[in-house]
């Protein structure tokens, strides 16, 4: 029986051994030959719950399969406001469409994708992951050390030179352009909502040069996105953060993997960049690391063909990201339970790396 796109499970507790053995034949992981025999669905929660709702699934076969014991299930969020939010933004199409269509291509490693499809009337969901559980994901509270993001910088700068400048080819034209209305609007309002608690109850973390300027900001998120997105475009994961990042714990496995492509997206590759420097790094590393990482990620592009992007002009739009990415800390910030022990330090964490990143980078003269 052929899988129905339009009436796929809602949720890991509609899962069975039947309609997994279906997926897995529709996608060639298993034979026709071989059944799902056992198919037992454990919800990860909280980790999981804002956009998508996730659950690994432990699986058994008969019929000779050699598939994976375990994968991870992503479906909508239960929460409506919540899959409102995705569904403004087409973050499930996205990603689906990044599975099937662009994965293949894409050099930054990522899990391997046994099933994904959509509804045509609906953004109803299935995708089906490689469980990269075994790895060591990373810690945003934490940050990264400088070995870490070595790693990433390699990653990020090959995917984006496989890329650069080629956005207008037919096999991208779904992916929105992050300077769209749609994209600024919401960051204007997240801006506006979040920037009065942001200020006064993270204001210990915020330099006093930030704290005067930054309101300016928000309202100013146009101007700045179009000045970022003015100069070569290519393909962004526009979501780099530490805890969509996964590394390796020995030596058989590949040294990095990035998850949840659901903001992917037409935008300066400085974005990616500056996202994961001045938001997952500490402090005291950026300061004591930037210049070399950028020094990095600059000859990784050169590396992976990109000629005509000078050093200067990656600084150039690597100071417009950061102003940009205010909006981020902000949005991100006020929407975290900063009365969790989890929340408050994960809030503290970026909102301090990025406003020391502002005052460092000297964004106040980017503001138009």
């Amino acid at each position: 029986m052929p899988i129905d796109a339009d009436n796929l499970p809602k949720g890991p507790e509609q899962l069975t051994s039947a309609w997994m053995t279906e997926a897995l034949r529709s996608s060639g992981v298993i034979p026709a030959s071989a059944r799902v025999s056992q198919c037992v669905a454990e919800p990860l929660g909280a980790g999981g719950g804002l956009i998508g709702l996730l659950a690994r699934v432990q699986l058994q076969y008969e019929g000779g399969a050699d598939a994976p014991a375990r994968v991870i299930a992503k479906f909508p969020s239960p929460v409506q406001a919540n899959r409102d939010v995705a569904d403004t933004y087409n973050m499930y199409g996205r990603e689906v469409r990044f599975y099937t269509e662009l994965s293949r291509s894409t050099a930054i490693p990522h899990p391997r994708c046994y099933f994904a499809a959509q509804s045509q009337v609906n953004s109803d969901f299935v995708l089906l992951l490689e469980d990269l559980g075994d790895r060591r994901i990373g810690d945003q509270v934490q940050g990264s050390d400088v070995h870490d993001a070595e790693v990433v910088i390699d990653a990020i700068a090959a995917f984006h030179a496989g890329n650069w400048g080629r956005t207008n080819e037919a096999r991208f034209t779904w992916l929105t352009p992050h300077a769209n209305d749609a994209q600024i609007a919401g960051m204007e309002a997240g801006f506006a909502f979040g920037w009065p608690r942001f200020k006064n109850e993270l204001a210990d973390v915020i330099p006093a040069s930030v704290l005067r300027w930054g309101e300016r900001v928000g309202p100013a998120t146009r101007q700045i996105l179009d000045t970022l997105c003015s100069g070569p475009l290519t393909v962004c994961h526009a979501d780099c953060r530490l805890e969509n990042m996964f590394f390796a714990t020995s030596d058989a496995q590949p040294a990095f993997a990035i998850i949840d492509w659901q903001s992917i997206t037409k935008s300066s590759g400085a974005q990616d960049l500056s996202y994961y420097l001045t938001q997952s790094l500490p402090i005291d590393v950026r300061r004591r690391h930037e210049h070399a990482l950028l020094d990095r990620y600059h000859e990784g592009l050169r590396a992976g063909g990109v000629a005509h992007y000078s050093r200067d002009q990656l600084m150039r739009d690597y100071r417009q990201a950061t102003l940009y990415l205010l909006d981020y800390a902000v949005v991100i910030a006020a929407t975290l339970d900063l009365s969790n022990e989890r929340g408050a330090a994960i809030a503290r964490a970026l909102s301090a790396r990025s406003c020391a990143a502002l005052e460092d980078l000297d964004c106040e003269a980017l503001l138009p």
